[in-house]
Formats: structure tokens, C-alpha cells, sequence
């Protein structure tokens, strides 16, 4: 009787684990193709997308190559990079040597100021961002500590609990549904165990990769405050020799030098504002293509002075002339928009006089000087022939005319790159 009664018991169990096994194994194969299911539908989701954004880098293909009426001169920009467009000549023959050389030493000692404060912003841009890499870490670690804690207890209490079987767990269950639960949660917890050995791996590389960074900018840090120090020297020789060339000068001399000094300063602080407003749009606009319109709109104009180097504007200096002068319009003459754009700057500007520059997009300003009254505001939406200003003679200048000029990334171009005049 009894061997019959073990006989019944061990036939249940038999049968019942092999239902078990295959739920589980259904259970295995539904996930598998709902994953693959899902593989699917992700991957006709992303060829979709990819569809539309290809469709949508067409579109800004096709709007980027009607640029080319202006975009063909980057590469002429880049170059005009290395060479500020503030860069003076000078007459030798109009200025004594000592005076020469003073105004060379000082052309010296602006570009190793200039060259020492781009070193000390990217000091400081290594020290920010040391700084933040540190606290990123010291979170991380410490993540990584209370995860790491984490599965060393439950590896501790895995070993502790032994392996446990299929046949444990349905020996200790009541019921199927009871069985079965619990296997789900053997799985569950197995797969919670497993990810989070991965996140601390994770963690622990992550550390490895913010302490190299770190280091590796430190290293960079310290290489650029040695050359900004050695630099400071050679600043420091260079202003004591221009001082003892000082010292020497005639009084006329001294006043000549001082007149050419302040027009450098003036010229340095016009020209750094123009690029900031040149290099910061206002707003988030694109260059839509076309050609731009001559920006006096009245007939018999002329050019009365080109892009260029041109006669000095004070004795023994030589400089770029960034724009075009347009004459032969009387004050009042309407200036108008050369293209599309937003009012980046409209007011009194330094040798200017009062001054109007448009952003067109794409890093690409218009700007319009010596005007006798502005007409818009900074901000304003402007199109192609809209009124800007009116002619006039403000600022440094010698009768009524507009000053035109054409930049690109802050940096001027000849305007007759893009614009032609009436009759042509």
C-alpha cells in the first residue's frame, strides 16, 4: 500500500514539473517574440524616422546650397581669422624711427595681451571644468560604494541560502499558482542581481574615466599657465623698452604718438563690439538665400571710396578701409535693408556716427553708418528694401554719404562681393 501511495506521489511530481517546464519554456518563447516583436516595430520605427530625417536633411541641403552667393568666401574669412582687420600700416617716411618702433613695440604688446588672456580663459575653462568633472566623481564613487555594498551582501546571502532547485520550491509551495509565483520572483531577483553587478561595473569604469580626464587636464593646465607666465616676461621686457623709446621723444613727437595711440584704442573698442553683436544674433534665424540690393535707393550715387587700404585718416597711419563710402546722395537720402534680416544694432557707434547692422543668418551682418537719423530699432524684423536710416554725416566723416560693409562671422568682406552697383 504504501509503495503504491509513493508510487502515485512521485508520478504527481513528475507530471507536475514537466507542466512547469513547459510554461516556463512558453513563457520563454512569448518573451522571445515579443522582443522580437518589439525589435520590429523599433525597427520599422526607426527606418521610418530615418525616412523623415533624411527627408528633412534634403530640405536643409537644399536651403544651405542657396547660400553660395555669399558662403563661397569662408574659406577667405578663415584666413582673414589670423589677421585682425584692426591691423595698421605705417609711413615710415611721415614718422621718426623712435616713433616707429614705439608704435611697432605697442602693436607687440596688444597681441601678447591678447594671447595672454586667451590662455587665461582657457585656464580658466580647465579649472571649471576640472572642478565639476571632481564632483561629478566624488558622486559617482560614492554610488558605486552603496551598489558595490549592495551585491557583496547579496552574494553573501546567495552563499548563505545555498543552490535551490525546481523540486525545493515545489515541495515547499501549496499550490501550482503559489509554485509558479515563486519562480517568477527567483527569475526577477536573479535578473535585479545581474544588473546591478552591471551598473557597479559600470560605475567603476566611469570613475577610471572622470580620473584620467582629470588628470590629463590638469597636465593641460599647468603646461598653459608656464607659457602664460613666460609670456607675461617677454610683456613685461617688451613695455619697458617701449617706455625708455617714450622717454626720447620730441614734444611733437609725443603728441603724434598719443593721437595715434587713442585711434588704435578707439578702433580696437568699435571693432570688439561689432563682433560681439556681429557673432551673438538675436535671434534664431537662417540666411534664406539672394542676392543683396544697393543700400542707397536713389539714383546717382557713386563709390567715393573702396574696400581697402586707404590714405591714413591721421598722420603716419595706414588702415584697412572695411567697407564701401557710397556718395552723391544728399542728407535725408533713404538707406534701406540689403537683405532680409533682424536689427541687431541701431544707434550712435564711435567714428560711425549712427550706426544700423541687420543679422541675415549664418553668421552674415549688413551694417550702415554715418547716418543723419535711424530709422528702425534694435530687434525688428526687416525686409529686403525696408527703410533703415537716412543719409547723413555723423561720426568721423566729411559730407553726407552711407559707410556699407558686409561681414561674415564679424570679420568684413569687399561688398562688391555680393552687391553691384547701379549701371552694373
Amino acid at each position: 500500500m504504501k509503495n503504491k501511495i509513493l508510487c502515485t506521489l512521485l508520478a504527481l511530481i513528475l507530471i507536475i514539473s514537466y507542466s512547469v517546464t513547459v510554461i516556463a519554456s512558453s513563457i520563454d518563447i512569448a518573451s522571445e517574440n515579443a522582443g522580437t516583436s518589439m525589435t520590429s516595430t523599433n525597427s520599422n520605427t526607426t527606418n521610418a524616422t530615418t525616412q523623415n530625417n533624411e527627408g528633412s536633411n534634403t530640405e536643409q541641403n537644399q536651403a544651405t546650397n542657396t547660400i553660395d552667393s555669399l558662403n563661397q568666401q569662408k574659406e577667405e574669412v578663415e584666413e582673414k581669422i589670423n589677421q585682425s582687420s584692426l591691423q595698421l600700416e605705417y609711413v615710415q617716411n611721415e614718422m621718426s624711427n623712435t616713433l616707429l618702433q614705439i608704435q611697432k613695440l605697442d602693436d607687440s604688446i596688444r597681441d601678447y595681451e591678447n594671447q595672454i588672456n586667451e590662455l587665461n580663459n582657457k585656464v580658466n575653462s580647465y579649472e571649471e571644468s576640472i572642478k565639476s568633472m571632481t564632483i561629478e566623481l566624488e558622486e559617482t564613487t560614492k554610488d558605486y560604494e552603496q551598489k558595490d555594498d549592495t551585491v557583496r551582501k547579496r552574494l553573501v546571502a546567495i552563499s548563505k541560502a545555498g543552490e535551490v532547485s525546481y523540486l525545493d520550491v515545489l515541495l515547499r509551495s501549496k499550490s501550482l499558482p503559489e509554485f509558479l509565483s515563486s519562480i517568477y520572483f527567483m527569475r526577477q531577483i536573479t535578473e535585479v542581481d545581474i544588473n546591478l553587478m552591471n551598473e557597479v561595473a559600470q560605475k567603476k569604469e566611469e570613475i577610471e574615466q572622470y580620473k584620467q580626464k582629470i588628470e590629463n587636464e590638469n597636465a593641460q593646465t599647468k603646461v598653459i599657465k608656464a607659457k602664460a607666465e613666460q609670456m607675461s616676461l617677454v610683456l613685461s621686457n617688451t613695455r619697458s623698452l617701449q617706455q625708455g623709446y617714450v622717454n626720447s621723444l620730441q614734444e611733437n613727437e609725443k603728441k603724434l604718438n598719443d593721437e595715434i595711440t587713442a585711434y588704435k584704442n578707439e578702433q580696437l573698442r568699435i571693432e570688439t563690439l561689432i563682433m560681439q553683436i556681429s557673432t551673438t544674433p538675436s535671434i534664431d534665424i537662417q540666411y534664406t538665400g539672394g542676392a543683396l540690393i544697393w543700400p542707397v535707393a536713389v539714383s546717382g550715387t557713386v563709390i567715393t571710396s573702396n574696400y581697402g587700404i586707404r590714405e591714413h585718416p591721421i598722420q603716419g597711419v595706414v588702415k584697412l578701409h572695411q567697407g564701401l563710402d557710397i556718395g552723391g546722395a544728399d542728407y535725408g537720402a533713404p538707406i534701406v535693408a540689403a537683405l532680409d534680416g533682424v536689427v541687431s544694432y541701431a544707434g550712435e557707434l564711435g567714428s560711425y556716427g549712427n550706426c544700423v547692422m541687420i543679422d541675415h543668418g549664418n553668421g552674415i551682418t549688413t551694417l550702415y553708418a554715418h547716418g543723419q537719423k535711424i530709422l528702425t530699432e534694435k530687434g525688428k524684423q526687416v525686409k529686403q528694401g525696408d527703410l533703415i536710416m537716412e543719409v547723413g554725416s555723423t561720426g568721423n566723416s566729411t559730407g553726407p554719404h552711407c559707410h556699407f560693409e558686409v561681414r561674415i562671422n564679424g570679420y568684413t568682406q569687399d561688398p562688391l562681393k555680393y552687391v553691384n552697383p547701379p549701371g552694373n
